[in-house]
């Protein structure tokens, strides 16, 4: 079990829906954690890619010149990524272009970083994968000791506490909406940019 940054009760997801293709895992689990509606499938062939974004009207993020230029040809939404840039420039390449001016803090932890389900916060007595393991089996008894706030997946019962990660990603969605605004960052403090 890996433990995510989780600070508030768990809010609304920003409106734009994304798609990620293969090449693209580290950057569909970090919009996931900021809080946007992000599908991937590592097997996913890119005609399915194309007909799952055409029907659920998502932005097809991908680093494949030749799948971009189908994106183009038949009027879906996409952004080409390159293989180049840093993660951080991807990440400010792809909300530009899909219109997005702040991440904020709102939507981190309301969307799970594996399955892309919904997040819901639950007691510790009631955070169970199943009727017939106990909480202990999935949270470490270190975090139960500190912790008592924590967060299921719906869809695939992840279990995520405030963890000491969350530094690092409130830093990261700093630098980002830095970027957004077009304004330096250079804190990796918990004070504003």
């Amino acid at each position: 079990m890996k433990y995510a940054g989780v600070i508030r009760q768990v809010q609304k997801a920003p409106r734009v829906a994304f798609l990620a293709d293969a090449m693209l895992g580290s950057i569909a689990r970090k919009l996931r954690v900021f809080g946007f509606d992000t599908l991937y499938n590592a097997q996913a062939h890119d005609d399915e890619i194309l007909k799952i974004a055409m029907e659920q009207d998502r932005v097809i993020l991908t680093a494949d010149k030749e799948l971009f230029n189908r994106i183009v040809k038949i009027g879906a939404h996409g952004v080409l990524v390159s293989g180049d840039a840093s993660e951080l420039e991807d990440l400010v390449h792809i909300l530009r272009k899909s219109g997005i001016k702040s991440v904020g803090m709102d939507g981190i932890g309301s969307r799970c970083s594996v399955c892309n389900g919904s997040l819901k916060e639950r007691r510790l007595d009631r955070v169970k994968k199943n009727d017939d393991n106990n909480v202990e089996d999935f949270v470490p008894e270190r975090v139960i000791a500190y912790h008592n706030q924590f967060f299921q997946c719906t869809a695939c019962g992840k279990i995520y506490w405030e963890g000491s990660h969350l530094k690092r990603i409130t830093d990261l969605v700093r630098k980002l909406d830095a970027e957004l605004i077009g304004r330096t960052c250079t804190t990796t403090t918990t004070t504003s940019c």
